[in-house]
């Protein structure tokens, strides 16, 4: 089974003292860099309950987990001899989302903002067939069809762990009755030929996806509480 958890950062405010306690002090440095209160809300919201989750995964302390980054910097626990979770996470808005299993996974999440129906601000992102699907629908829906094929695109490379390195119009995802599914990769280098692709429904004002390598597994969203 693969875990997503959704995290309400509005709900978190109350809890915020508890968060900060968790973190690191490198994090804690870079959490008091931010300028705006709610980007610094989602980063220590989202180190935080990081951190509690692949806790609880592995039966340790969360204070004892370490983290580094792979070559284009995706998280990544560090292994000390025994198996660790796939995990990846994202924020936007009011959401964290954190995916966990045992197979490569990303996730990654979108509040639909009105520059999201600024088709030429995407043109860098997508496919020939993705441009001529933006193209062709009526404007009050075009940010929430750019959202999501962002969010697809985002969560794809995430889960690879190559990211933006990767040429964005060179990958296509089409989607039909079945859901979404990688059409091509033309990008070279050696990847996964199976991909799922699983559409998230977070809520009205925001886009969610999650990839992960391999067949059908069942996906359990969580919604996480401080207690």
């Amino acid at each position: 089974m693969l875990e997503v958890w959704a995290v309400d950062v509005s709900a978190e405010i109350a809890s915020m003292a508890g968060h900060v306690g968790r973190l690191t002090a490198d994090e804690v440095r870079r959490a008091a860099s931010f300028y705006r209160d709610e980007d610094r809300h989602r980063f220590v919201v989202a180190r935080s309950t990081r951190r509690v989750l692949l806790a609880r995964q592995l039966g340790v302390d969360p204070a004892t987990l370490v983290f580094e980054e792979g070559r284009h910097g995706k998280p990544r626990l560090r292994a000390d001899g025994g198996p660790v979770p796939s995990f990846n996470s994202s924020h936007s808005g009011r959401w964290v989302l954190h995916a966990i299993g045992d197979v490569d996974v990303g996730v990654d999440v979108e509040r639909i903002r009105c520059d999201f129906a600024r088709l030429d601000d995407f043109l860098w992102i997508l496919s020939p067939e993705e441009r001529a699907v933006a193209s062709a629908a009526a404007e009050p829906m075009r940010a929430a069809i750019l959202a999501t094929i962002w969010v697809r695109k985002e969560a794809y490379v995430k889960a690879l762990g190559e990211g933006l390195s990767r040429s964005l119009p060179d990958i296509a995802i089409a989607a039909d009755a079945a859901g979404p599914a990688l059409a091509y990769d033309r990008n070279p280098g050696k990847r996964a030929t199976r991909w799922r692709f699983v559409d998230l429904e977070i809520d009205e004002s925001h886009k969610a996806c999650l990839v992960h390598t391999g067949p059908h597994r069942e996906i359990a969203v969580r919604a996480w509480c401080s207690r």
